[in-house]
């Protein structure tokens, strides 16, 4: 990409030094950037990117964009901007061509449920033909290949690369979640999304925005941000159960479909019958009622697989081959997942961390544990600890309640402990200040027949801890150590 092109985008702007003829990479990573790239330094909570730029110089680095000047004694060129990762992202743009023009662009955003949602999507997508990309919290595929994700929404430069690596792959569909965070912080913006998705909207991120008000209406901006263009053939598809659906609905020009648990929503279920082996109801739908066989758990997983059936259905699917996909798809790691069904304990891990997301976890399991049910939570360090409380109390509502904290961060763990002692509703809890201690005492004191609930952190591969350090953490791999340990000693040992 010719660099006078590029500058040309930008009507204010500074820029000082010497800058390349041209670049082909983009990056706000230091490690990876050449004499072929630009390095986007970007301000961050725990790190200044200006502070890298002597070892991208060194590197070969030409050409970088900040907010500050910054003498590069000219050895390389620098552009001052009011917003370099919004700079990054239009540059990204066209050093990749628009890679999202070659894809149907498919975002999910909500409290609950993104990462389900993307990831049947992503499933059915396969299961239709197509190739297809996911982006969130469970990583990066492009069809079967994994790759690991820091965020739930990348910075735009490194979501603009993602896109660009799917594109080059031959994806047809990019299912990812779209997080508040990712919203507010502009780095979805200038991505042109063919389907928008909400969930659901409850208490989570408090600590980000101020109200909850703030919480709702930037999840909205995944709508009003489809444009107001009607030539371009574009859905939103909301979840009639929550409130927030109706405002949502008004931010858009374009087609608005239904999906909920009762007849008022375009989509709708009836005739549920599950257990922990999976749900099935009968889907009614604007062209007709079919009956559908899931492996997904719950309720809310039914909302879930309604959302992910009408995106493949706006596509252009029929309904009876979409319905047939579904089962045959695996369920989704790390949400409502049950570890190992040989064992005599249903072992379940979810992702769980919020009081809304809790409370459907209870609802969901308690009816099916036959012997008891014991539930673990976790409080996270750093993030709102108002709803610490509640999610205490709906623990509390099982037999054997487990607190712990989940990624301190630099928060006393005994701390984060206490929070969620508060909440309990009896004294029927026991509190560990390492996770996983926690985890293994719940398997220690199962019984054959009792169901185990290891909530808030799903499959994430590690632990946040003092000083922002990554310790590597598998709630299912403790979890199934310990009761390999307990349950079948004599193949194990």
């Amino acid at each position: 990409m010719n660099t006078k092109t590029l500058l040309s985008l930008l009507k204010i702007k500074k820029a000082y030094g010497n800058f390349p003829d041209a670049v082909e990479h983009i990056s706000t990573d230091s490690r990876e950037v050449d004499h072929n790239s630009i390095f986007v330094a970007i301000k961050g909570h725990q790190a200044d990117g200006q502070d890298f730029i002597p070892d991208v110089i060194s590197a070969g680095c030409r050409f970088i964009i900040s907010d500050r000047y910054y003498d590069t004694d000219e050895d390389a060129g620098i552009l001052v901007v009011k917003d370099p990762a919004k700079v990054g992202a239009l540059f990204a743009e066209y050093i990749y061509d628009f890679p999202h023009e070659a894809m149907t662009m498919v975002g999910i955003t909500g409290t609950n449920g993104k990462t389900t949602v993307a990831t049947m999507i992503h499933s059915l997508s396969r299961a239709m033909g197509k190739n297809s990309a996911y982006l969130g919290t469970n990583g990066f595929m492009v069809n079967e290949d994994r790759y690991v994700s820091t965020n739930t929404t990348p910075e735009s430069v490194r979501l603009h690369h993602r896109m660009d690596e799917a594109a080059e792959a031959g994806a047809e569909v990019f299912a990812m979640e779209v997080s508040s965070h990712g919203l507010k912080l502009g780095r979805v913006a200038g991505i042109n999304f063919d389907i928008a998705i909400f969930t659901n909207l409850s208490q989570d991120h408090l600590d980000f925005h101020p109200t909850m008000d703030d919480y709702g209406y930037t999840k909205g901006l995944l709508f009003s941000q489809l444009g107001q263009d009607v030539k371009e053939r574009k859905f939103v598809i909301l979840n009639n159960d929550d409130p927030w659906s109706a405002q949502y609905q008004r931010m858009t020009p374009h087609e608005v479909i239904t999906y909920g648990m009762d007849g008022t929503s375009d989509f709708h279920p009836t005739d549920i019958d599950g257990s922990l082996e999976g749900f099935n109801f009968t889907l009614n739908t604007p062209e007709g009622a079919f009956r559908v066989d899931s492996p997904f758990i719950g309720e809310f997983n039914i909302q879930n697989l309604m959302a992910a059936v009408i995106s493949e259905w706006v596509q252009g699917y029929g309904l009876e081959e979409i319905i047939e996909a579904v089962r045959i798809m695996d369920p989704v790691e790390g949400r409502l997942e049950v570890l190992d069904r040989t064992l005599p304990v249903n072992l379940i891990i979810d992702f769980a961390h919020t009081p809304d997301a809790l409370e459907k976890i209870m609802d969901t399991v308690k009816p099916f544990a036959q012997g008891r049910l014991i539930f673990l939570v976790g409080m996270t360090g750093e993030r709102d600890t108002t709803k610490a409380h509640a999610m205490g109390e709906i623990a509390s509502r099982a037999d054997i309640a487990i607190y712990t904290p989940d990624n301190p961060a630099n928060d006393d763990p005994a701390m984060l402990v206490e929070l969620l002692e508060a909440g309990a509703r009896s004294d029927n809890y026991h509190s560990f200040t390492d996770r996983e201690t926690g985890i293994q005492y719940a398997v220690e004191i199962s019984e054959p027949g009792d169901t185990i609930v290891l909530a808030c952190k799903g499959r994430e591969p590690y632990q946040i801890m003092e000083n922002y350090l990554k310790v590597p953490h598998r709630d299912d791999l403790i979890a199934l150590d310990a009761a390999y340990r307990k349950y079948r000693p004599d193949e194990y040992l």
